[in-house]
Parts: C-alpha cells; sequence; structure tokens
C-alpha cells in the first residue's frame, strides 16, 4: 500500500535529492570571486581553474541514482524485502556523495586554488538528511515484514 509511512520518508528523500539539483554544495572565495560547486561543475570560475561540468560527472551521476531510488522504491510496496535493499542502496550511494563532496572535492579545491575562504552550503547536507529518512523508511518496511509474519504464524 502506497499509504504507509516509509513512503513518507521516502518521497521526502527523494524530494531533498531533487533540490540537490538546484543548490550550491559549497562555496568559495579565489581572489574576489565568488564561486559555488553545484554537481554541474563551478560557477563563476575564471579561465585560470580546469574545473568544468565533467570535473563533477561523478556528483551528477550519484545525484540522479539518489532521486531516482527512493522514487522507484516507493512503488515497491508489494516487494519489502528489495524495498530494504534499495534503501541500503540509497544509504550506501548517499555515503558515496558525502564522501566526494569532503574528501574529493573540497579538499581538492583547498590544495589545487588555495581559497581564501570555503563555505559549506545546504547541498552538502542533503546527503545526511537523505541517509537518515532512508534509516526511518527501512525500520518502517522492517516492522512491516514483521507485522505480516507474525500474521502468518497466527494462520
Amino acid at each position: 500500500m502506497i499509504q504507509r509511512i516509509q513512503t513518507i520518508f521516502l518521497f521526502l528523500a527523494t524530494v531533498f535529492a531533487g533540490i540537490l539539483f538546484f543548490t550550491p554544495v559549497f562555496s568559495f572565495n579565489y581572489v574576489g570571486e565568488l564561486m559555488k560547486l553545484t554537481i554541474y561543475g563551478v560557477k563563476g570560475a575564471n579561465e585560470l581553474l580546469s574545473f568544468s561540468a565533467a570535473y563533477a560527472l561523478p556528483l551528477l551521476l550519484i545525484a540522479v541514482l539518489i532521486v531516482a531510488i527512493p522514487a522507484i522504491t516507493i512503488f515497491m510496496y508489494k516487494k519489502r524485502e528489495l524495498q530494504l535493499k534499495l534503501s541500503s542502496l540509497n544509504i550506501f550511494l548517499n555515503a558515496a556523495l558525502c564522501g566526494l563532496i569532503f574528501l574529493y572535492y573540497a579538499s581538492n579545491v583547498e590544495n589545487r586554488i588555495n581559497p581564501e575562504t570555503v563555505h559549506y552550503m545546504f547541498g552538502t547536507y542533503i546527503p545526511l538528511i537523505n541517509m537518515v529518512l532512508s534509516v526511518l523508511a527501512m525500520r518502517w518496511v522492517k516492522k512491516d515484514i514483521e507485522l505480516l509474519k507474525s500474521v502468518d504464524r497466527l494462520r
């Protein structure tokens, strides 16, 4: 059934992941110019920096998967075990996105161009929010599985 509580959590995870397409991940000042890293690349970059859309391609691919997986998972309500697996995959992809942002992109920007300041924006925290929402969805799916098993024992 689509009207279960885990559907709300999965829908919110889809919405937050969709917001990632419109918000910057982090911004930094370089020689007085404000630049923002989005999942599409660096906006406001001058020609001295060799950042391009291909540089942010892993972010874009993972972001597309992070939007698609919870949306697909909502409609797998009859296959609860598959819902659990897809939610765990979503958690893994969100953790990979966090790792890319913090360990690769932010450190790479700091090492390559030595910006004056780096500010993490709302887009940085969206994968963390999605992980929490996916864990909550998994918890409620497990409760549904346990409830169905207990009803089957009574028959």
